[in-house]
């Protein structure tokens, strides 16, 4: 466990540590990805695509779980991490269901308000991509990428949630998270081609709905459904689309 004498400041060298390893793979994928050559190294041409994410999500989910269990640095509620009260024998545990329905309540609400905004923002956007290119839906994906960006965002949010309270803290946990997009060469570039800004878009915007949302519920698993649900109904551009829009 963590000296108690200084509360938040193993947090912040988490954090620290996370944004760091999140500079180092940005600058190295942009580095190979450049289309220097035709046949340039990528990323995926040394990792297959199904190591790489697994590598995300080990990243995303690793460094909060070992802080979190090995270190006792972050807390459970700082996290959103609701108990599941239903899964113990305890005759003495009782289950709060209305405040559960509540808090779906907040997500059916919020997320309905946001599908109807990012929809209207692809819309709009819709006319600057590719005539080829069209938004996909995998479920497995919506999955992978509500796990791997909720999870790395709820790490980011806790320590200001303790500094700050649930309110302040939460729109305060968006600073790194601006930050690691910031310094990620990759990000940048994503701004330069329309199906992959328009996928920047949609997270962005996902990021502020899970921001509200946290305030709202403290739900980290809430979150994640919601952000499943919302990332597979709004779709999102293939990389291979994106790479082959950049290019053109």
């Amino acid at each position: 466990m963590m000296h108690l004498e200084s509360p938040l400041t193993e947090r912040w060298w988490w954090l620290a540590g996370s944004l760091g390893i999140a500079l180092i793979v940005g600058v190295v994928r942009w580095v190979l990805d450049e289309p220097a050559a035709e046949d340039a190294a990528t990323l995926e041409s040394f990792i297959p695509p199904g190591l790489y994410h697994a590598l995300r999500l080990l990243y995303a989910v690793g460094i909060p779980a070992v802080a979190l269990l090995w270190r006792g640095a972050l807390t459970t509620r700082g996290l959103g991490l609701q108990p599941f009260h239903w899964f113990e024998s305890s005759a003495a545990v009782t289950v709060n269901w209305a405040d559960w329905v509540r808090d779906l309540g907040w997500v059916f609400a919020l997320g309905m308000g946001t599908y109807i905004i990012l929809k209207s923002a692809h819309a709009i956007t819709r006319g600057y991509a590719p005539a080829t290119s069209a938004r996909h839906r995998d479920g497995a994906v919506a999955l992978r990428e509500a796990i791997y960006h909720q999870v790395h965002w709820a790490f980011y949010r806790e320590p200001f949630v303790l500094l700050w309270g649930i309110q302040w803290g939460a729109w305060g946990g968006l600073l790194p998270v601006i930050l690691e997009a910031a310094i990620n060469p990759e990000r940048w570039a994503d701004l330069r081609d329309p199906c992959r800004s328009s996928n920047l878009l949609m997270r962005a915007g996902l990021a502020v709905f899970s921001v509200i949302l946290y305030i709202q519920t403290q739900n980290l698993w809430l979150m994640i459904l919601a952000d499943v649900l919302l990332g597979w109904g709004i779709g999102q551009y293939p990389r291979a689309v994106t790479e082959s829009a950049t290019t053109r």
